[in-house]
């Protein structure tokens, strides 16, 4: 059995038609080698007031958000879908369509986890998806995906990343080819992967990948952006290093930016060019996603241990405080420490990644300075009770939707 993708939706088209609508008319050169994407002319004044228009065509008042030609020296452009709308299929779409148009081939995909990474990975290589948009969508190329992962060093030589090598040799003459290159944010701000210049052969005169990816003169995709917040390194290593023409965030959640203090405090959303808005209401009530009943669960046998983080040190430690009914204590830990050394419910957690607010633990949850968890979420016990309750409340809900004469949404159960 093979999955068939629906076409012609309109929450998923609109927000492929109004990117293609922002370089309407604009001045594309040619590349002038063969392994670079076509120029886009970043001055033209066609791109604000294309913009503009596109925020129409979706609702959007652009009064209400940050709108600039460039920033960064690129094209910035923002849709906001929310999970479970189908954002990634949204920017597979929107990558044929900005091939087929305006000749781009060369894309970067960055995502903050290695669940998303193989996420995207398994979807762009999944065979229906291949022949959705090859046959039904009409659509005259393929993707070839380059997958970048951690390179080992064999017998004292250093190899270039392959997949690098494979993405900046597409030849934009091969009009049947879009180069894609999927990487996580530990790729980008851990090691020096990308940034060192030592290795025995490089690709088209490069030695250093940073500097042969930016001669591609890429379009980068970011997944998930508010993990990719504009003051983090992730997010400084992607507009220093790569010398991109556009971002295109594509996110349910977008990072904020507070300024003023006390009353004067004012936080907003950090958008710019936001050309799409579907949020969760919007979704709900359009039937695309389900809804969310939120159930707070507390454990039979609650150990009232709480950990929270005090400060972080020039990202490269970050100091817990671990407190208890008998009393509290302090630990500083650094990168690819495990938390067990705090307690032992936390054994099966480690310090993957220090920024300069937060931390990223092994499973994949970003914890920021001043937040505090208690220890009995991580425990095994813990989520024995939360998954004989969900159990539970699931026989319930279905028990009470068999004997309903009239068809509903169905609810999806969160405990806390």
């Amino acid at each position: 059995m093979e999955l068939i993708l629906q076409t012609g939706l309109e929450h998923q088209q609109k927000p492929v038609d109004a990117i293609i609508g922002v370089f309407k008319d604009i001045h594309i050169d040619s590349p002038s080698q063969f392994y670079e994407n076509p120029r886009v002319d970043l001055m033209d004044e066609y791109i604000l007031s294309n913009i503009r228009d596109q925020q129409k065509y979706t609702n959007l008042h652009s009064s209400l958000h940050k709108t600039a030609q460039v920033e960064n020296n690129c094209l910035n452009i923002d849709i906001k879908m929310e999970t479970g709308t189908g954002k990634t299929y949204v920017y597979t779409h929107t990558i044929f369509e900005l091939h087929e148009k305006y000749g781009i081939n060369k894309f970067i995909i960055a995502v903050p986890t290695l669940p998303i990474k193989a996420g995207t990975q398994q979807f762009l290589q999944e065979g229906y998806v291949q022949k959705h948009f090859q046959n039904t969508r009409g659509y005259n190329s393929s993707i070839d995906l380059c997958v970048l992962k951690p390179v080992a060093k064999k017998k004292g030589k250093s190899f270039f990343p392959s997949v690098v090598r494979a993405f900046v040799d597409g030849s934009c003459q091969n009009t049947n080819r879009i180069y894609v290159l999927l990487v996580n944010m530990h790729l980008l701000t851990n090691g020096n992967l990308l940034s060192r210049d030592d290795y025995d052969f490089g690709v088209q005169g490069f030695y250093r990948p940073f500097d042969a990816i930016r001669a591609t003169h890429p379009f980068v995709i970011i997944d998930e952006p508010h993990r990719f917040q504009r003051d983090q390194k992730a997010y400084e290593k992607i507009v220093k290093e790569i010398e991109l023409q556009c971002i295109i965030r594509f996110g349910a959640t977008f990072p904020t930016t507070t300024t003023g203090r006390g009353r004067n405090k004012v936080t907003k959303t950090d958008y710019l060019n936001l050309l799409y808005d579907l949020n969760a209401c919007d979704s709900f009530n359009q039937n695309l996603i389900k809804g969310v009943a939120k159930e707070h669960f507390e454990p039979i046998f609650s150990k009232n241990e709480k950990v929270k983080i005090t400060s972080i040190q020039n990202r490269e430690s970050v100091t817990f405080n671990h407190r208890t009914t008998t009393g509290s204590r302090s630990y500083t830990l650094q990168k690819d420490d495990s938390l067990g050394i705090i307690s032992e419910e936390l054994s099966g957690l480690t310090i993957t990644g220090i920024g300069t607010g937060n931390i990223e633990l092994s499973n994949g949850l970003v914890k920021y300075k001043g937040e505090e968890f208690t220890v009995d979420i991580y425990s095994e016990s813990y989520q024995e009770q939360m998954i004989r309750l969900a159990i539970q409340r699931h026989f319930e809900t279905e028990r009470e939707n068999f004997n309903r004469n009239c068809k509903i949404k169905t609810l999806a159960l969160f405990f806390y």
